[in-house]
């Protein structure tokens, strides 16, 4: 009975730290994204689309499918992600000018 009663205080607490994770995680992604709207309002940086019709196209040729970005506000940066074959490339460009500049992976 007490094996029983550890099991359940111990699934509880994974499922309150998962459940506070994925709380956590859309804050974070909603104030991403009000960040980016703000500045793409603001004119400070381009939008998302605009940036996408420049690298995605790009990439595709080059045999990698695009999965998502993030927005990096301190840095005013996207960061796009691809995939090809099992290798994640990322591809940072500045929100402003909409250069690229820095790229890791293959």
């Amino acid at each position: 009975m007490k094996y029983k009663s550890c099991l359940s205080a111990a699934l509880m607490a994974v499922s309150v730290l998962v459940g506070g994770s994925a709380v956590d995680a859309q804050q974070v992604r909603r104030d991403e994204q009000n960040s980016v709207r703000e500045n793409t309002r603001r004119g400070t940086i381009r939008s998302l689309r605009q940036i996408e019709s420049n690298v995605v196209p790009a990439m595709e040729r080059r045999g990698a499918k695009y999965i998502g970005a993030e927005f990096e506000e301190k840095q005013l940066r996207y960061r796009l992600k691809f995939v090809r074959q099992s290798s994640v490339i990322w591809i940072d460009v500045d929100g402003p000018s909409g250069q690229i500049v820095a790229q890791s992976g293959n």
